[in-house]
């Protein structure tokens, strides 16, 4: 395994400690991929896309890390870990888990996550509102994934696209938010939650957002127009948009519990059950194999 780190004096501290989990493992900084070496690369951050484009180009499996599905507030503990995807965007059930893993280990890892017994756990079912919210690509996420040629455009521009691919089939009052910044999330309140219930969201329009899952498991509709952990969950159609499909309450729970068994503390990476889970839980076709652009 290869930890390879962005160029910067200080070091990555997920990447370290997975390196130091196997003393076979390999870490160093570089922009680059020693592609000579086919030996599967870990990256954390989706700025890393050029070199995560030179795993996928020549056909060497890369391992991804980023802010975790659920649990992060107020403080980030948890981490996605997934294997040639940014995202999960595979589905087990109760049984699948239970077969392939100690569920009882994975329950007491829900509570710890979400602070809710999985086994008392009801989802909250959609209550239809007045608007449509937009989550939109941020900038760096437009610019990161241009590198892989999978988007051509600019952020207004998939603004004003569905903006306008919207209308067409409803008059709600359409919303755009722009992602705050952590800050503005966690101490001015200017959380997903809190404004999904101040505008009477009808429906979430997301690209590749963690919001999407965010807004389902608070009993909003969800479409999602390009790779997510929400998939399973949503719709993807925006002519649906007046009557998206909402999951019925035991996927949500059991996409839940697979989505919190795919996300790892530092000390998870450092003892190396991240790696395992990874490798046990995650099947999905690999990242290069998503060609859907919308516009």
């Amino acid at each position: 395994m290869i930890c390879i780190d962005r160029v910067r004096e200080k070091e990555d501290k997920f990447l370290e400690s997975i390196y130091k989990s196997d003393s076979n493992n390999l870490y160093y900084k570089s922009d680059t991929v020693d592609v000579s070496n086919n030996s599967p690369c870990v990256f954390r951050g989706i700025t890393r896309m050029p070199t995560i484009k030179q795993c996928v180009d020549n056909n060497i499996d890369f391992y991804y890390i980023d802010t975790g599905y659920m649990g992060c507030y107020p403080v980030k503990k948890w981490q996605r870990f997934t294997i040639n995807n940014l995202q999960v965007r595979d589905h087990l059930s109760y049984k699948q888990l239970d077969f392939l893993t100690d569920v009882k280990v994975l329950k007491n890892r829900f509570k710890d996550i979400t602070n809710i017994d999985y086994d008392n756990y009801k989802p909250k079912r959609p209550v239809e509102g007045d608007s449509i919210l937009i989550i939109p690509p941020s900038l760096n996420t437009i610019r990161s994934l241009k590198v892989m040629k999978y988007l051509d455009f600019e952020q207004e521009d998939y603004i004003d696209f569905i903006t306008k691919e919207i209308r067409k089939y409803t008059n709600k009052k359409i919303i755009v938010r722009q992602k705050p910044n952590r800050k503005e999330r966690t101490l001015n309140g200017k959380t997903l939650p809190h404004q999904l219930k101040k505008d009477k969201v009808h429906c979430l329009v997301a690209y590749n957002s963690i919001a999407a899952f965010e807004a389902i498991q608070e009993g909003y509709p969800a479409i999602t127009l390009g790779p997510n952990c929400a998939n399973f969950l949503s719709d993807n159609v925006l002519k649906n948009i007046e009557k998206p499909y909402f999951a019925d309450d035991e996927k949500i729970r059991e996409h839940s519990l697979y989505l919190s068994a795919c996300q790892f503390n530092i000390e998870e990476f450092r003892n190396e059950y991240a790696m395992k889970q990874v490798e046990l839980l995650q099947h999905y076709p690999t990242y290069n194999k998503f060609k859907k652009v919308i516009l």
